[in-house]
């Protein structure tokens, strides 16, 4: 199994948790090889993910990529980094048919043997609906027809056939300055009508909570299949601009990558993290506590203690 990650040196820390919950739960972890693109890392950190991996049985290799010439300010905050997924089928060799892309902002709570193994018939890609937002925020395209890029399972023959880097690079060229989601909006506008739409639980977005909540209109169909994801979800992601890894995260499942990154050499401390937070701050967290712990106990997945395949703690 072939996964892509993609980090500058700020997010390589949540690129290692977000292997590490993959490989935590695959029944043969020692099958995969992990790529890590990069615009540039330090030795010591590309040599602590390789380590990460081989600790699994896994092989990982970091893959440093040229810059791209684009105005940093058409990618809000995204960064450089999250254009990196369109040239993938640049860093792998011909005979590899398939990889599973993942952002760095996610946990992955299943074996991903079910999406390696899906069949994306004549579509480039399998993705996840995107479900926040409207028309207005994605290029005009219908919400219904969008997907979240943040979890692709990918052809890579196809990708090449339909030069999917040559055209969204082209895309943000034009329109990168108009676009909210960069390099999403593009992949959307180049993918139309190829992509293959999987079950909400392998891409469980921060907005699902809203939704179940509001139960708006245009994702009436959607909402038991929301409701079931939400109990089991196979890959969370935090989507939003705050993360598990910012003290003032109120994300119900924070607690999940927290979990992970335990097991990394970049662990998340629950305590530390509130110790960093002003006092106001903290007290506000401490008046959402309620509603946090009862969106909480919606989800199923409760922390092993006994943390760790290598039999290391966190």
């Amino acid at each position: 199994m072939e996964l892509l990650l993609c980090a500058d040196e700020r997010y390589a820390p949540y690129a290692a948790t977000t292997m590490v919950s993959a490989l935590e739960h695959m029944a043969e972890p020692g099958s995969a090889r992990v790529t890590l693109l990069t615009p540039g890392l330090p030795p010591e950190i590309q040599g602590a993910f390789s380590r990460l991996a081989e600790q699994y049985g896994a092989t990982a290799r970091v893959v440093e990529v040229g810059k791209l010439d684009i105005d940093p300010a058409h990618l809000d905050r995204f960064g450089k980094a999250s254009l990196l997924p369109l040239f993938m089928h640049e860093h792998f060799d011909r005979e590899c048919s398939r990889v599973i892309y993942l952002d760095c902002d996610m946990a992955v709570l299943a074996d991903l043997a079910p999406l390696w193994e899906v069949p994306l018939g004549e579509h480039v890609i399998a993705a996840v609906r995107d479900i926040a937002g409207d028309p207005d925020e994605h290029s005009g395209i219908e919400t219904a027809a969008y997907f979240n890029s943040g979890l692709l399972v990918v052809d890579l023959e196809r990708w090449r056939e339909h030069d999917v880097a040559g055209r969204a690079w082209e895309y943000l060229q034009r329109q990168g300055e108009r676009l909210r989601y960069p390099d999403q909006d593009a992949l959307n506008h180049v993918l139309a009508g190829l992509w293959y739409e999987l079950e909400p639980r392998w891409n469980l977005q921060s907005a699902t909570y809203a939704a179940l909540n509001v139960e708006p209109k245009h994702l009436t169909c959607l909402l038991p299949a929301l409701a079931d994801a939400l109990r089991e979800p196979g890959i969370i992601h935090y989507t939003g601009n705050v993360k598990p890894w910012h003290a003032e995260s109120e994300h119900p499942l924070r607690d999940v990558f927290r979990h992970y990154s335990c097991l990394t050499p970049w662990p998340l401390r629950e305590k530390v993290l509130l110790r960093s937070l002003p006092w106001r701050q903290r007290l506000r967290l401490v008046m959402k506590s309620n509603k946090i712990r009862k969106r909480r106990k919606k989800t199923r997945w409760m922390p092993n203690t006994d943390l760790g395949k290598t039999g290391e703690k966190g």
